[in-house]
């Protein structure tokens, strides 16, 4: 970040260099349909993967700094979002959620914007803030709590997700409580396939999701075993991702 320099107390921060944006994304892989770009991913602090396709675009998962990481491309995003999928309502997922929906607010879109997540208590919260915010919204927010037995369609792509165990947490009780938390498959209609697992400890039917995909994005957090069903190990991330096309492995 750079200032100028207005006299000997004041510094006036410079704007942003607008020059940069619009550039074109560096994508990450790319298919017949469908391209990927993770944003950014790393554990415990955010987790943001974007994918374009022919009629718009998918966000899965939405972490902290989500607009700095879109800033710097063309704005077309802002009206051509068509889904958000949250894989589970841990901070480093959806800490940037908030921002983009005000922020979406802010440059006028009107088009309806699906947010599917698992956990439906999160998405009651996402109601109460949309219902708190002045003025209203000028777009549809269309909330849907995912189940495995029900893929949907959206933008011309078809989303299934599965339950994945990922951890527990404490309720207010002290009684142990699962978190809620679901993988994604985006699939064309010409049959391409991109599966991210969100976050998850190891299951046996988890390869069977795996198996043939075009890109998996798998979770590979812990280098050694670690808390037993929490995350996947970079051996066992490596292990599924052999099933698959080609694999990306993130949340190191």
């Amino acid at each position: 970040m750079k200032y100028q320099m207005r006299n000997a107390k004041i510094y006036v921060q410079e704007r942003a260099d607008h020059r940069d944006i619009g550039r074109r994304m560096d994508w990450d892989w790319q298919g017949k349909d469908l391209r990927v770009k993770v944003l950014y991913s790393q554990k415990g602090i955010a987790t943001q993967i974007w994918v374009a396709t022919s009629t718009g675009y998918f966000l899965m998962d939405c972490g902290d700094g989500i607009l700095r990481d879109l800033f710097p491309y063309s704005a077309d995003w802002i009206h051509r979002l068509s889904a958000i999928l949250l894989s589970h309502s841990h901070f480093d997922h959806v800490a940037g959620l908030f921002a983009l929906l005000s922020f979406l607010r802010l440059r006028n879109r009107t088009a309806s914007l699906v947010i599917a997540s698992p956990d439906r208590s999160f998405l009651q919260e996402i109601r109460r803030f949309r219902d708190r915010m002045f003025a209203g919204f000028p777009y549809e927010l269309d909330l849907r709590s995912i189940e495995e037995s029900n893929p949907y369609q959206c933008a011309g792509f078809q989303i299934r997700s599965f339950a994945v165990p990922h951890s527990e947490h404490a309720s207010f009780f002290g009684q142990a409580m699962p978190v809620l938390a679901a993988g994604y498959c985006l699939e064309s209609a010409q049959g391409e396939i991109v599966l991210y697992s969100g976050d998850t400890g190891w299951f046996s039917g988890l390869s069977r999701y795996v198996r043939g995909v075009d890109l998996a994005i798998l979770e590979a957090t812990f280098d050694l075993p670690k808390g037993e069903g929490r995350h996947l190990t970079l051996e066992q991330a490596q292990q599924l991702g052999h099933l698959a096309k080609t694999t990306i492995l993130v949340h190191r």
